[in-house]
């Protein structure tokens, strides 16, 4: 890569990349492609496949907004549908958090209650 030519999207400031997009939409576009391409190539074949999938799905929800706006509230609700949902990421913590619990303590019960702090007058 030719350090002299901006090809890369990391080169850029976000004032840079505001300008590109009001300027010249498809070099922006194809930046911003480029750079979703890099990111989708992992160390193994079956990652590089998973991550291409999953930003096939972001692409296809993006594609129905109109406007930028919607497009951020999509993305919004992706991120926290994936992170906050019945079956996101901060279940499976709490779900692997409980089973670490059960096995450490030896039981099938796991304490509930929360912890509290008291104040010993002297």
């Amino acid at each position: 890569m030719n350090p002299e030519t901006k090809t890369d999207l990391r080169r850029y400031t976000p004032d840079e990349l505001r300008e590109l997009y009001k300027k010249n939409p498809e070099q922006f576009d194809e930046l911003a492609a480029s750079a979703i391409n890099q990111a989708c190539n992992c160390s193994s074949t079956k990652s590089t496949i998973k991550c291409r999938q999953i930003q096939w799905t972001i692409d296809a929800q993006l594609r129905k907004a109109r406007t930028p706006l919607g497009r951020m509230q999509i993305m919004e609700n992706i991120f926290y549908g994936r992170v906050f949902s019945e079956n996101g990421k901060l279940a499976d913590l709490m779900e692997n958090c409980i089973e670490l619990i059960r096995a450490a303590s030896m039981s099938e019960k796991v304490p509930t209650d929360k912890p509290s702090l008291h104040l010993a007058k002297k």
